[in-house]
């Protein structure tokens, strides 16, 4: 796509710019383009715009300002972080998606244009989620139940854990942080974060699903419940890009009523899984479950019973990042 066809898409049926806003524009891109690039790699893809002509040139095409969008990471202690001292003002692959694929790209350039320091395994994953769940006594009953209706609240959740797995940490509504460390007594299985910050391509998510392991997640809540390298971030969306039965849905609303785009697909016939995404930044800002027909379940803990319209998890993802220890916030 070169910058004509970004204005095309970006202007479609409105009105065109004027000539002199237009060549702005096409001599701002052409002189980055032509340019030195940066050491840092950028996906080829991508046409930036320096500050310095950022306002002509917003004119023209369409520009995304990447600030703390996701999780804003928080490095090492004394560690720089370059890009942070500025927005990067960029264009975006697709101005308008209209395609899963679309949205997905979008969501993957912007994760991989942020600003990131790789995390100490003494350091912590901090991710906070506003939820809403059964009340205490129904969850306590039925952990994986659909939300029953009149009698949920909605909590804010914050989760701690090292990058070396061996300490976690939660705390309910700002309440008092609970610690538990891993012993011989108390332990849990965990997905090596060396083993997610590998997963670099579509392909190495492939392979990584289809090995044998302890412990597995889906990528999607990967994206939800881990602070991932930007890269790692990318190649997740552009994994999801590959998956068939993925489509959007451009106006849809957050569980806090923000707008959203839904990337939406079905999950073992029965269920609508939506991740949502906010439609300036393309940072993935929560997601949920729900039932689209009636099915039933038998297990060896007896039958479940599920009907179409049964909400099984609204969550919004708040914020998240890398910090020192239980109880910091980005």
């Amino acid at each position: 796509m070169n910058e004509i066809d970004v204005l095309k898409d970006v202007f479609g049926p409105d009105e065109v710019p004027s000539a002199a806003a237009h060549d702005r524009a096409r001599a701002a891109l052409l002189d980055r383009i032509s340019g030195p690039g940066p050491a840092r790699r950028r996906p080829r893809w991508a046409v930036r715009i320096t500050a310095v002509v950022a306002t002509a040139a917003a004119a023209a095409v369409g520009v995304v300002v990447l600030e703390n969008v996701g999780p804003a990471e928080v490095p090492q202690p004394g560690a720089s972080r370059p890009g942070t001292s500025r927005p990067v003002v960029a264009a975006l692959p697709f101005a308008k998606p209209a395609k899963a694929a679309e949205l997905l790209e979008n969501a993957a350039w912007a994760a991989a244009n942020k600003p990131w320091t790789p995390p100490r395994d003494d350091q912590f994953m901090y991710v906070e989620t506003i939820s809403t769940r059964n009340q205490r006594k129904i969850l306590d009953a039925a952990p994986n139940g659909p939300l029953v209706p009149g009698k949920t609240e909605t909590v804010r959740v914050e989760n701690w854990m090292r990058v070396d797995g061996d300490v976690m940490a939660d705390r309910d509504n700002g309440g008092r942080t609970e610690v538990t460390k891993r012993t011989a007594q108390m332990s849990w299985f965990t997905i090596p974060y060396a083993d997610l910050a590998a997963l670099t391509t579509p392909d190495k998510v492939d392979r990584w699903i289809a090995a044998p392991k302890t412990v597995g997640a889906d990528p999607d809540a990967l994206l939800m419940q881990y602070v991932l390298p930007p890269d790692v971030e990318a190649a997740i969306f552009r994994w999801l890009a590959r998956q068939p039965g993925v489509r959007v849905d451009l106006g849809s609303v957050n569980l806090d009523g923000r707008p959203a785009i839904a990337l939406t697909w079905t999950v073992e016939g029965y269920l609508k899984k939506d991740l949502l995404f906010d439609p300036k930044t393309y940072a993935l800002i929560g997601d949920r479950l729900v039932a689209v027909k009636n099915h039933v379940s038998k297990g060896d803990d007896g039958t479940s019973r599920t009907r179409a319209g049964d909400v099984f998890r609204l969550v919004v993802r708040n914020r998240a990042g890398i910090v020192d220890k239980p109880g910091d916030t980005p």
